[in-house]
């Protein structure tokens, strides 16, 4: 197989595939469903959050 028809082959494959899902009504209740969002930082190893570095770098510039 040469390259444009495999091009050919790849476009002609992607558009049905995305006219068939455009097309395609899905119910709402098979949507998944989320939850409430949490708010999560990540924690450095000395166990300071980013929160907590920032306070303490204002904190820092406020003493001197």
């Amino acid at each position: 197989m040469n390259v444009p028809s495999f091009i050919g082959l790849s476009a002609a494959l992607l558009l049905t595939w995305l006219g068939a899902t455009y097309f395609h009504e899905i119910p709402h209740g098979r949507y998944p469903k989320q939850g409430p969002l949490t708010s999560t930082s990540p924690v450095t190893e000395s166990g300071e959050t980013p929160e907590n570095l920032l306070a303490n770098i204002s904190d820092n510039k406020e003493s001197n």
